[in-house]
């Protein structure tokens, strides 16, 4: 299994490879300087005058990636390190939460032969709901957050739970797992239900049922593939320029922690700085994928005391800076 995993994903991801004595990043995304772009966004869109600004700016562009998204590079690498620990065996189902992008890169896993189910909100938009389809994963969809959640910490409702809990077993059943299984377990599944316990849910479905979790909301690869490739792949690219990661700051918007822990990780032991800002929505705006303040606050890979700076930002004004890049061709 690892053969065919390194041959039909791994080899198409960004990774480092030993290349005449050094460690290089190999599949690189396109670094894109966006200066111009915008400023001229900033004059047309948002009346601000940035002509004369001292300043330069790159856009990372993980769209190129396998399903479209970054997320792809700490699924390949959990993934990787599971076959090789011997942690996801052969004909082994996976379950994991997510909130779309992570669960459609495990859905190549299918190439594999193994099967995928995640753990949704029915919240998501139903073209998220259409791309986990198209890459065979099989899907529960639970009437709750749209970002799963490391479980509320106001009083839990234990009739919701106990009505959420049947809708799972239905489903669970519906998919091939066995009901009596999930009975045995019942009051720690509607314990986990009663405070929206989303990730360990996830979590200990896969363990009553002999499955793999990536638990990509506590897995420390999470953070490590974005330390040891991620920003070290930017850093490659601006020097490639001319340029160093040294000079620059970073701006990143939170889902599970990874790319911001990694990121700043990096800055720290390379460069001793603080230099990566994370930006939120308000806790007003319901964001696909992307963590409100709130929502972070708990989880493990959070970890504001490496940040440079945490800001929220109108989402919907944010939209108009994303189309018009899209506009641009980017």
């Amino acid at each position: 299994m690892l053969e065919h995993f390194e041959e039909e994903i791994w080899s198409k991801v960004p990774h480092l490879e030993e290349k005449q004595g050094q460690a290089k990043v190999v599949n690189a995304t396109p670094l894109i300087d966006l200066t111009e772009d915008l400023k001229e966004c900033a004059k047309n869109v948002y009346n601000l005058n940035l002509a004369d600004a001292d300043l330069k700016v790159f856009g990372k562009f993980d769209s190129n990636l396998l399903t479209g998204s970054i997320k792809i590079r700490p699924a390949v690498h959990i993934i990787h390190d599971a076959i090789v620990s011997g942690k996801l065996k052969s004909g082994q189902t996976i379950i994991e939460a997510t909130s779309g992008n992570f669960g459609i890169a495990l859905g190549l896993l299918s190439k594999l032969g193994l099967s995928v189910v995640a753990l949704v909100s029915r919240k998501l938009q139903e073209g998220v709901f259409e791309e986990l389809r198209n890459e065979n994963i099989r899907i529960m969809d639970l009437d709750m957050d749209i970002c799963p959640a490391p479980g509320m910490k106001d009083s839990p409702n234990l009739l919701a739970a106990k009505a959420t809990a049947v809708n799972i077993r239905s489903q669970l059943t519906e998919l091939g797992f066995d009901p009596d299984i999930f009975d045995k377990a019942s009051s720690e599944i509607q314990s986990l239900l009663a405070s929206q316990d989303i990730i360990n849910l996830a979590k200990f479905l896969a363990k009553i049922y002999g499955c793999f979790c990536p638990e990509q909301y506590d897995n420390e690869l999470n953070i490590e593939v974005h330390r040891t490739v991620t920003a070290a792949e930017i850093d490659q690219q601006l020097h490639e320029k001319g340029n160093s990661l040294e000079d620059f700051g970073i701006v990143c918007t939170f889902g599970t922690g990874g790319t911001s822990g990694g990121l700043s990780r990096y800055l720290s032991e390379k460069y001793g700085k603080k230099s990566l800002h994370v930006v939120f929505p308000p806790a007003n705006q319901d964001v696909g994928g992307i963590r409100t303040k709130a929502n972070a606050d708990g989880l493990k890979l959070y970890e504001p005391e490496i940040y440079a700076g945490q800001h929220e930002v109108d989402f919907e004004q944010a939209k108009l800076l994303l189309k018009f890049f899209v506009d641009k061709g980017h």
